[in-house]
């Protein structure tokens, strides 16, 4: 065998051996991955080299602290759930683009669907009159038997409890659709606007086309620079010490993290100062986990959305 034949298979076989190698690494949302190289933004989170036959033969710690990789997990996040909302924001203009040819046609829709919800409002008001009516001749029949010294049967005392509670209801009823109406007036008043907006978009400048646009996310604050956030963030820790259901585990000036929620009831916290990438300010964003959220489900319980929609007020009305 000539040396040059052997120097060919030792080089092949190194060659094999190097792509042979594989890295294990794990992204920011906890998936481990397996593939022979490691992207760029990964590569501070640490990795491990294996063998052909998947053995451990080296490995590098990550560059960052655990606060630090939950850090970045929060700002992708947030990222992505702006996303989603600019992007229900576009589908929401385009369907109302569909829908209406014209803002007359949007108005008489609107005007439709309230004079058909005060319609049944006066139905359930002419009802409720009725059972009053009712009620009353009820009542003056047992105040005659009262006044001749008898016994007022138990069927009419039955009855008149009955009438009560059928007006107490009907009260209820009427309060409920009449707050119905008032929504259904709101909403088409700010569709209205939006639509006028859309027909007419060269007329605006960028900056009205983004404050239009925007809509205040559940568990976000902005903030125009880091000191203005100093006295809104000292707010949002307290809010996250009362409200959380497990111990704070990590604490810094950019974020406090609760201990992850061990039973399906409780619900643990994240709270981060994210400075945005265009350095238009800075964010505090409260993110709202449960023991789903290990799993990779939506954490959709009533305390978490309770704790997710509270947070907002919590910190600007004090």
């Amino acid at each position: 065998m000539s040396r040059y034949y052997c120097l060919l298979i030792l080089l092949l076989g190194a060659t094999t051996a190097l792509q042979a190698e594989m890295y294990r690494w794990t992204d920011e949302n906890g998936e481990v991955h397996y593939s022979d190289k490691i992207p760029a933004q990964h590569k501070h989170r640490g990795h491990a080299t294996l063998n052909e036959q998947g053995v451990v033969i080296d490995k590098v710690a990550s560059s960052l602290t655990p606060a630090q990789q939950q850090h970045r997990m929060q700002e992708k996040k947030l990222h992505l759930l702006r996303e989603e909302l600019q992007q229900q924001r576009r589908n929401k203009d385009q369907s109302l683009l569909d829908q209406f040819d014209s803002a007359d046609d949007l108005i008489m829709a609107r005007d439709g669907k309230i004079a058909k919800t005060e319609r049944s409002i006066n139905l359930m008001k002419k009802r409720a009159d009725d059972i009053r009516k009712s009620l009353v001749i009820q009542q003056e029949q047992i105040e005659a038997i009262q006044a001749q010294g008898k016994s007022v049967p138990v069927d009419m005392i039955r009855k008149l409890l009955k009438l009560r509670r059928s007006v107490k209801k009907s009260d209820a009823e009427i309060a409920q659709e009449e707050v119905k109406r008032q929504q259904l007036h709101d909403q088409y008043t700010r569709d209205l606007q939006r639509y006028l907006y859309l027909k007419e978009l060269d007329k605006y400048p960028a900056s009205v086309s983004q404050e239009v646009a925007a809509k205040p996310l559940e568990g976000v604050i902005t903030c125009s620079s880091r000191e203005n956030c100093k006295p809104l963030w000292k707010r949002a820790v307290a809010y996250l010490k009362k409200h959380s259901d497990t111990p704070v585990k990590y604490q810094t000036d950019e974020i406090v993290i609760t201990e992850p929620a061990t039973r399906d009831q409780q619900t643990s916290l994240i709270l981060s100062l994210i400075g945005e990438a265009d350095g238009g300010g800075f964010s505090i964003y409260l993110d709202v986990l449960c023991r789903a959220s290990v799993m990779r489900k939506p954490c959709n319980s009533q305390q978490a959305k309770s704790v997710s929609q509270g947070f907002r007020p919590a910190l600007l009305n004090p």
